[in-house]
């Protein structure tokens, strides 16, 4: 007995200093380095800081907001604590110097991150707000779909780095589906050779499949039109009987989805000229100036294929 309340003081003790270790570096941050945040904006979802009040950072604040109505809306129930702080440093240099100096991150990002730790994500003011969506939708795929695939760590939120949208009002309101440029030039001639079978098999992250190659499966899926009953089935656990969500999704066996995933692949190369010329992605006033941006830019208008 006395040996197992020995064992059992160790073992409280044990887990109450690494919770103190775990908060210790967060109660140091907080209010000293928020100081240096002079400008703040609180939204519905979202508690913004940063050093100078540009009009950049108004835009990215509210798209951030409409952002969760519509992962919300059209995709999954987005639970998380909110709100999420974000620091938006003012230029690249800026905020690589603050994961350094502020969060020991020896080879910081180029573009934004989410800190689990500190519920926060950092960024800067011309990052675009693709960064966004894709870096906000890590913490809110690993809360709300638990059982995601390892290919889908990163094949969900890349998916939701390419959009074209406007306002109606209050509402916000997305084209998907489109191919990021600097992604397909990345896997250059590799495109059509990806192996479906084994992205989705991969137990590792990163591995041997790169963020490009996991997103172009999230991306096959919403041009079969299988995307959202794939976010489902993850979200429900079910996999209906396949041997992975990805064929429940697809309601048939790898084997017999290889052929479309090489047409899909071999589409892609077709029309590598036309995908490179897409500009990044944008959220623009309503819905006439939309028209006249995909107008001027040819930009299929691509339907909600969910």
């Amino acid at each position: 007995m006395r040996l197992r309340s020995q064992a059992s003081r160790f073992f409280h003790l044990h887990k109450l200093m690494w919770c103190l270790l775990l908060l210790t570096p967060i109660v140091a941050f907080a209010q000293p380095y928020l100081n240096e945040f002079p400008f703040h904006q609180q939204t519905k979802y979202f508690d913004f800081r940063f050093k100078r009040n540009s009009e950049r950072i108004k835009t990215i604040a509210r798209f951030a907001d409409g952002f969760i109505g519509v992962i919300n809306r059209d995709f999954f129930p987005a639970g998380f604590d909110y709100p999420v702080r974000v620091l938006v440093l003012e230029d690249r240099a800026s905020f690589q110097n603050c994961l350094r100096q502020q969060f020991s991150i020896a080879n910081p990002p180029n573009f934004g991150i989410f800190l689990y730790q500190s519920n926060l994500f950092a960024t800067y003011e011309d990052s675009g707000l693709g960064t966004f969506a894709h870096e906000i939708m890590h913490p809110l795929v690993e809360r709300n779909l638990k059982d995601r695939p390892v290919w889908a760590i990163e094949g969900i939120p890349t998916f939701f780095e390419k959009f074209y949208g406007y306002w109606e009002d209050d509402r916000l309101t997305v084209n998907w589906g489109y191919q990021n440029p600097w992604r397909i030039e990345m896997l250059g001639t590799n495109l059509v050779q990806l192996d479906l079978k084994g992205i989705i098999a991969t137990t590792q992250t990163p591995g041997d499949f790169r963020e490009s190659d996991r997103r172009l499966v999230s991306m096959f899926l919403w041009q079969q039109g299988k995307f959202k009953r794939f976010l489902e089935l993850v979200k429900s656990e079910d996999k209906n009987g396949y041997n992975s969500y990805f064929e429940a999704a697809m309601e048939m066996p790898a084997d017999k989805i290889v052929p479309l995933w090489k047409a899909y692949l071999n589409d892609i190369a077709a029309n590598r000229n036309e995908i490179m010329r897409l500009p990044p992605s944008a959220i623009f006033q309503d819905k006439e100036v939309f028209q006249r941006f995909v107008t001027q830019y040819r930009i299929p208008t691509v339907k909600q294929r969910l």
